[in-house]
C-alpha cells in the first residue's frame, strides 16, 4: 500500500490543484454561509425586537388616550354644582334631587359609546345613585366602604384610579366582564363626599388591540398592578407570564415548553397597568432556507470554476516551483548563499528564478550595510553620551571652587583643586576605554571630598564595598552622574545632615551598585514617570530636568551591555531616593 507521501508525489499537478484549492474554496464558503446566517439572524432579531417595542409603546399610547377619555367622565360631579350640593348632604334625599342626579348620570352614559356599562355615585352616608345601559340590579347590602376599589379611591385623595376585572357583588346581574374607573369626590381640601365609579366593558380595548399585528404566533396582554390578567388578545403563551421579570424594561427571551418567546412590557404611567407583547422566535426563522439555498448554489458554482481552472494548468511547472520553494526556505533560515540555476528559456518560472537570484543578492548586501550602519551608530551614540557627561560634572566642580574662593578658604581650595585635577585627569584619560571599578570609586571619593568641603562637613558618606568586585571592569564616569543627582536635586530642600551610602555587591553573574540618599525623595507618580523616561516609554519629564543625567547614564549602560542592565529608581517622598545600577561582572583578566 503506497504511503501518503508517495501518493502525493505521484499525482498530477491537475489533481494537486484540485486537492489544494478545494479547502481554499470550501473554507471561505462555509465562513460566508455562517457569517451571512449570523448577520441575517441578527438583523431579523433586531427588527423583530424593534417591532415588539414600537408596537407595545404604540398600544400604550392608544390605551392612555382611551383611558384619558374615561377619566374625563369621572369628573362629571365637579361640573354640576347641584350634584356637589347633594353630595355634601346626609340623610334622606328628596325625589327631585334623586331624579336630578339620576338624570344627569343617564345623560352622561347614554352617549354614542358602546363600552360604558354603568356609572354609579356612592355618597359617604351610603346613598347610591346609578344609571346603566341595561336593567341593572344593585346590591344595596354590598359593603362598598370595605371594597378594595373604594379604599384605593379614598387613598388616592381625588385622583382617578383604574381597577382590573370587576369581580365584586355590588351589581348582581352584570352581563359581561368589565373594568372600572373610580374617583373620590371632594371639594378642594375638604372631606371626601363620596366616590364615582364607571364600569367599562372591553369593546374599547378590543378596538385598540384588534389592529395590532405582531405575527400569527404572538399575543398582547394587559395586566393590572397586581399582575392579574385584565385583557388578552388571544390565549397564547399565558403560561409564560410568571416568568416575566417585571423590573427589566428591556427585551426578554423567555422559554416555554414548546417555544422561545421575545417579550417586552411597558408600564402605563396613568393606570399602573402593564402592557406585554409576546412573539414566537419561529417568526424570525422564516426565509432562512432561501438564503441557505442561494449560498450553497453560489458555492457550488465557484467550486466548479476552480476545478476547471485547476485542470487547465500544466504540471510542467511543478518541479521549478518546488525548487524555488526549497531555495526560499533556505533564505528564510538565513542561508543567502543559494541561487536558482535552471534559467534556460523564456518561461515565466525562469524569469521568477532570475528575480529571486537578484533579490537574494540584494538582501545579503542590505543586511551587511544595516549591520555596519548600526555598529557605527552605536559607537557614535556612545561617544556623544560620554561628551555630554563631561561638561555636566565639570561645571558643578568649578562652582564648588568658586564658592570656596568667595569665603577665602585657601586650604580648602588647595584640597578641592587637587581633587578636581585628579578627576579631570581621570575623565580625559579614561573616556575611551574600560576602567576598573576601583578607579570609579576613587573618582567619586574625590568628587564627594569636594562636596564635603563645600557643605562644611554636613555631608556624610558611607561606603559598603565588596573588595573583590573593585577589580572588575566597567565603563568610565559611572557613578558621578548619580551622586551629582543626589547633591543637586535630592538635598536641595534638606536641612541638617545629608547622608549618602554607596554599596557595591554581587548578584547572580553581575554587579549591583546602590547609591542611596536621605534627601527629599519623589512621589509615587514622579518615580513611575522617571522610570518610564529611563525605559524610553516617555518622551520627557513633566516635573523637571533632573532625570537627564540619569537618562544619559542609563543609555550608556544599555548601549554597552544590553537591555538587561541599567538603572532602576526607588523612592518615597520625604524618605530619600535609591538608584540601583546593574552591570555585568567583567573580570580584569578579560580586558583586552
Amino acid at each position: 500500500m503506497p504511503s501518503l507521501k508517495n501518493y502525493w508525489e505521484t499525482r498530477t499537478f491537475k489533481k494537486k490543484l484540485i486537492i489544494t484549492f478545494m479547502p481554499l474554496v470550501l473554507i471561505p464558503m462555509i465562513f460566508l454561509t455562517v457569517l451571512s446566517s449570523w448577520i441575517y439572524s441578527n438583523q431579523i432579531t433586531k427588527s423583530m425586537d424593534n417591532n415588539v417595542v414600537n408596537t407595545v409603546n404604540l398600544v400604550n399610547e392608544h390605551l392612555d388616550t382611551y383611558l384619558d377619555e374615561l377619566t374625563r367622565l369621572s369628573v362629571l360631579p365637579y361640573y354640576n354644582s347641584q350634584i356637589l350640593n347633594i353630595m355634601q348632604q346626609t340623610g334622606n334625599i328628596g325625589d327631585s334631587d334623586f331624579k336630578l342626579i339620576q338624570g344627569l348620570l343617564s345623560q352622561a352614559i347614554r352617549n354614542p359609546r358602546e363600552d360604558l356599562q354603568s356609572v354609579s355615585i356612592y355618597r359617604r352616608d351610603g346613598q347610591i345613585f346609578t344609571s346603566s345601559l341595561y336593567d341593572v340590579a344593585i346590591n344595596y347590602q354590598y359593603d362598598f366602604k370595605s371594597s378594595p376599589w373604594y379604599k384605593k379611591a379614598i387613598a388616592s385623595n381625588g385622583k382617578v384610579v383604574f381597577t382590573g376585572k370587576v369581580n365584586d357583588s355590588r351589581i348582581i346581574n352584570r352581563p359581561e366582564p368589565a373594568f372600572s374607573v373610580v374617583r373620590a369626590i371632594k371639594i378642594y381640601n375638604g372631606p371626601i363626599l363620596g366616590v364615582i365609579i364607571i364600569d367599562v366593558n372591553f369593546t374599547g380595548l378590543e378596538s385598540i388591540f384588534k389592529p395590532v399585528d405582531l405575527g400569527k404566533d404572538s399575543n398582547i396582554i394587559v395586566l393590572d398592578d397586581h399582575h392579574q390578567n385584565i385583557y388578552s388578545k388571544n390565549n397564547r403563551y399565558m403560561e409564560a407570564l410568571p416568568n416575566i421579570d417585571a423590573s427589566n424594561d428591556r427585551i426578554q427571551d423567555i422559554k416555554t415548553a414548546s417555544d422561545k418567546l421575545i417579550v417586552h412590557h411597558i408600564d402605563s404611567a396613568d393606570t399602573g397597568w402593564k402592557i406585554v407583547g409576546m412573539v414566537s422566535e419561529s417568526e424570525m426563522n422564516q426565509g432562512k432556507a432561501i438564503l441557505y439555498k442561494t449560498i450553497l448554489t453560489v458555492m457550488a458554482l465557484i467550486v466548479l470554476v476552480i476545478v476547471i481552472v485547476s485542470v487547465l494548468l500544466s504540471d510542467t511547472i511543478t518541479k521549478p516551483l518546488k525548487t524555488l520553494r526549497m531555495l526560499m526556505g533556505k533564505v528564510e533560515k538565513g542561508d543567502f548563499n543559494v541561487a536558482y540555476h535552471s534559467l534556460n528559456g523564456n518561461l515565466e518560472i525562469s524569469l521568477v528564478g532570475r528575480a529571486f537570484n537578484k533579490m537574494n543578492q540584494k538582501i545579503d548586501e542590505l543586511i551587511n550595510q544595516v549591520l555596519e550602519i548600526r555598529f557605527k551608530q552605536k559607537e557614535a551614540e556612545l561617544n556623544n553620551l560620554k561628551l555630554q557627561i563631561r561638561p555636566h560634572f565639570l561645571f558643578n566642580n568649578l562652582e564648588a571652587i568658586r564658592a570656596l574662593a568667595e569665603i577665602g578658604d585657601r586650604e580648602g581650595i588647595v584640597e578641592i583643586t587637587s581633587a578636581l585635577g585628579g578627576m579631570l585627569r581621570y575623565s580625559l584619560n579614561k573616556q575611551d576605554s574600560k576602567v576598573e571599578l576601583r578607579d570609579e570609586i576613587h573618582q567619586i571619593r574625590n568628587y564627594l571630598k569636594i562636596e564635603q568641603i563645600r557643605s562644611g562637613d554636613s555631608l556624610i558618606v558611607d561606603y559598603d564595598l565588596d573588595q573583590e568586585l573593585l577589580n572588575c571592569m566597567t565603563i568610565p564616569i559611572l557613578l558621578q552622574p548619580v551622586v551629582e543627582n543626589c547633591i543637586h536635586h535630592g538635598f536641595d530642600q534638606v536641612n541638617g545632615p545629608k547622608k549618602i551610602k554607596i554599596a557595591v555587591q554581587p548578584y547572580e553573574s553581575g554587579i549591583f551598585i546602590m547609591v542611596q540618599d536621605n534627601g527629599t525623595g519623589m512621589t509615587a507618580s514622579d518615580q513611575m514617570e522617571l522610570n518610564a523616561y529611563l525605559a524610553d516609554e516617555a518622551a520627557e519629564l513633566t516635573f523637571g530636568s533632573s532625570g537627564i543625567g540619569l537618562k544619559n547614564l542609563h543609555s550608556r549602560i544599555q548601549l554597552e551591555y544590553g537591555p538587561l542592565f541599567g538603572l532602576t529608581i526607588i523612592s518615597e517622598y520625604g524618605e530619600g531616593m535609591t538608584v540601583q545600577i546593574k552591570i555585568p561582572r567583567v573580570e580584569l583578566r578579560t580586558r583586552i
